[in-house]
């Protein structure tokens, strides 16, 4: 009997560090008997580069190359028998529709993985949000009750069954294991004895970086903090004038530009503590990324963080947007060595124990057997 075919369409891919939630999403469903073709960026044994990175294009250019790689990517996936199109949804706005839209035109199923429920850059358009959420997606898959929660109010009641609660994955497959902390530092210029703290991701107003770095000027002097990712919707300035206010230009390493998949492996393993202190966040890749390489974690006390992180076990917590807390937490996790290696330990049993694709992959074929 011919495998069952499910296929992603990820047109931002490696430019935001999707490209490995697709391969991890990708291995799942090929555990579990079924073929996953990734329409993508990047390369990899699943996937088909059907879309261009064209940062440097003007915007109609992108729209109809966008267009094109969707019609081919359809086409693609048709004529492979795929019986479900996943494709994920960060912002509600006309690109996203007209993926969408087009994967309807070839009669493909599609799953909207809505991971912000609301754009943290509100660029959410209310009649397209709408539109995908209560006519065009046949399913809708979030992953944690809060996103549950957050969506519904969005949700006709005729619609709801379409919502499932899929886990996010983690990232055990991915990790470079013959990277030890020394190489990373020595690779990266960084002191081989200092203690650095991290913040990785996208810098957006939403992501506390103004709460951390008020933080660290409450920490031992020993201690540094590695800003690495791109901007996004925000302004770098704004913080580069608080590190100067609070004096702490000689504590700060500044990374703000793309962090490739291979300077993002050197910093999670040179950093020995990746504080996440979000004000809002429905859930975390970089939390479950640094989990998976046995980092440890100092997270604000949300509600998506607090189902994966038991404070004082697999990581710490701290009141969001608590400025003394947080640092109290900092020191806390480095006056105790002990504590620190047995959470680390512990962080990686929760994403080896809990966060499968394996298993998270059983949800998206019973979605296609129904």
């Amino acid at each position: 009997m011919d495998k069952k075919v499910i296929s992603i369409f990820d047109r931002v891919g490696i430019k935001a560090g999707m490209d490995y939630y697709d391969m991890g999403l990708a291995k799942g469903l090929e555990n579990n008997d079924c073929k996953c073709t990734i329409y993508s960026n990047f390369d990899s044994k699943y996937s088909k580069k059907f879309y261009k990175i064209l940062d440097n294009k003007g915007n109609l250019y992108k729209l109809f190359s966008h267009i094109n790689s969707t019609i081919k990517a359809s086409r693609d996936a048709k004529k492979s028998n795929s019986k479900l199109v996943i494709i994920h949804l960060f912002n509600a706005n006309f690109q996203t529709l007209l993926t969408i839209l087009i994967a309807k035109l070839f009669r493909l199923k599609v799953a909207v993985i809505a991971h912000d429920i609301s754009s943290f850059i509100n660029n959410d358009n209310s009649f397209i949000q709408n539109k995908i959420y209560n006519s065009l997606a046949n399913y809708i898959i979030v992953h944690n009750r809060f996103s549950y929660n957050e969506l519904i109010p969005y949700i006709k009641e005729e619609s709801i069954h379409k919502v499932s609660i899929f886990k996010h994955g983690g990232f055990l497959d991915f990790i470079d294991k013959n990277i030890s902390k020394e190489m990373a530092r020595y690779k990266l210029g960084l002191d081989k004895d200092k203690k650095y703290i991290l913040f990785f991701g996208q810098i957006k107003k939403v992501k506390g970086l103004d709460i951390l770095i008020e933080a660290l000027s409450f920490v031992s002097d020993d201690i540094e903090l590695i800003i690495a990712g791109k901007v996004f919707g925000d302004n770098f300035n704004n913080y580069d004038m608080l590190i100067k206010e609070l004096g702490l230009r000689d504590r700060v390493v500044k990374m703000i530009r793309f962090i490739t998949n291979e300077e993002r492996e050197l910093l999670l393993f040179a950093s020995d503590v990746n504080v996440l202190p979000y004000k809002k966040i429905y859930q975390s890749g970089v939390l479950l990324i640094s989990m998976s390489h046995s980092l440890s974690v100092i997270a604000s006390d949300l509600e998506s963080n607090r189902d994966i992180i038991e404070s004082g076990k697999n990581g710490l917590l701290f009141k969001s947007e608590d400025v003394k807390d947080l640092s109290s937490k900092i020191e806390l996790f480095f006056d105790k060595s002990n504590d620190r290696e047995r959470m680390s330990k512990e962080a990686y049993k929760t994403i080896r124990d809990d966060y499968s694709w394996s298993d998270i992959a059983k949800g998206y074929m019973k979605l296609i057997d129904e």
